[in-house]
């Protein structure tokens, strides 16, 4: 049995010694299945009244760290549903930027209910753009109506990414079926940004069909 401890010290001491780190450095450690084996177990073990804060922090680190496979957000919103709103709550307030989206991707795939709404809206209002997209859009998946607001919010929002916003904007309001879709979607295929220019026009010519933004 792999130990949390010991596998997310291992990690730490391969990446301190890494020369450089490229957007996808984590991807080359070759200890990742020893690593979700500990996180894992950790995780079926280990309820939320006696947690660690230690043992917390180091599951989030393991998470935003997966960012590019996602593994380990995703099979815990598989084995432990019931983990994913209390670990969301603690990255709220000190989890990394690459932990939180995840989670907010995941809270997405739940059943709706008050607890995964709350823990959306607060993510929604997060100071990282790719955050809130992420936020927003399972809002919209889950159909709650405040990301109708949330959407043309994040629509209007002046950001180095705006483009992707406004891209996910729209998504988020055609899985709505928001009758503010059309006024924007008009506004994107005049967009002198080719991106969101171009998703726009897939929009249109493919209704109901297959275009979506990261």
């Amino acid at each position: 049995m792999h130990d949390l401890k010991s596998e997310t010290r291992r990690f730490r001491d391969w990446a301190t010694g890494l020369a450089a780190r490229d957007g996808q450095w984590e991807c080359v450690y070759e200890g990742w299945s020893a690593w979700y084996e500990a996180v894992l177990a950790w995780l079926a073990g280990c309820p939320e009244r006696t947690a660690s804060a230690e043992d917390v922090d180091r599951v989030l680190y393991a998470i935003a760290r997966d960012n590019d496979a996602r593994y380990l957000a995703r099979e815990l919103r598989k084995r432990y549903p019931d983990a994913l709103p209390w670990l969301t709550r603690i990255a709220l307030v000190h989890g990394e930027t690459d932990a939180r989206w995840q989670l907010a991707v995941e809270l997405g795939q739940l059943t709706r209910n008050d607890e995964v709404e709350t823990l959306l809206l607060a993510l929604a209002g997060d100071e990282d753009e790719y955050v809130r997209r992420r936020a927003v859009r399972s809002l919209a998946a889950l159909g709650v109506p405040a990301a109708e607001a949330l959407a043309c919010g994040e629509w209007h929002r002046v950001d180095d990414n705006q483009q992707w916003a406004r891209m996910s904007a729209l998504e988020c309001l055609r899985a709505l079926k928001s009758p503010r879709l059309a006024a924007l979607l008009d506004d994107a295929l005049q967009d002198v940004r080719p991106h969101l220019r171009q998703f726009a026009q897939r929009l249109r010519e493919h209704d109901g069909g297959t275009a979506e933004v990261g």
